[in-house]
């Protein structure tokens, strides 16, 4: 409980930018330690207080993102600005089905991003990127849902109300879905 709510106090000043930068560097040696604390709670709030933060060191982001409880990294991996493309990725080839729709529903998910989901295997995953207005999926990525998922239903419905689908994937589509779909295909695609 003391570890916890002195970072909470640490992480208050570290996210509205009171600190100076040798205070910096020590509330980024404190979050590190604390990223490996052998206390869930304790980690738990490192994630609460600094998952959003822009200013958290890719390190200690990273640290969090591939902590062995899904309560501390599942909110660094949907919510974190500082994972990079390459480290979402590697999320999605390293990590469990949980984390890999924890991915699929960040806020905006890269086109190579959307690739590795698709790639993954995980349908629960594709369910959820498909459906993410904030996922870049290009033509050749739609391809590939199609191929791989195209008989699924959870899959066709939220990929045929995409915004945006082009006309080759909408004709494959076609063939594939109901009556209600393909009806909502020809008029909005």
């Amino acid at each position: 409980d003391n570890r916890r709510s002195a970072l909470q106090g640490i992480a208050v000043g570290f996210n509205k930018g009171d600190l100076s930068a040798s205070e910096r560097g020590i509330a980024e040696d404190i979050f590190r330690i604390m990223a490996k604390d052998a206390e869930v709670r304790v980690r738990q709030a490192l994630t609460e207080n600094l998952c959003r933060s822009s200013a958290l060191p890719n390190d200690i982001a990273q640290a969090l993102a591939k902590d062995g409880s899904d309560s501390v990294a599942l909110p660094v991996i949907m919510f974190s600005e500082v994972l990079s493309e390459e480290d979402l990725i590697d999320i999605v080839r390293t990590q469990s089905g949980d984390r890999q729709v924890a991915v699929a529903n960040r806020e905006t998910v890269s086109i190579a991003v959307s690739d590795s989901l698709v790639e993954s295997g995980n349908q629960e995953a594709v369910v959820a990127l498909v459906s993410n207005k904030g996922a870049d999926l290009d033509e050749a990525v739609m391809h590939k849902v199609v191929d791989k998922y195209g008989d699924v239903e959870a899959i066709q419905e939220p990929l045929v109300h995409r915004p945006c689908l082009p006309v080759a994937v909408s004709e494959r589509l076609v063939a594939r879905v109901s009556d209600r779909l393909k009806e909502y295909l020809v008029t909005h695609h």
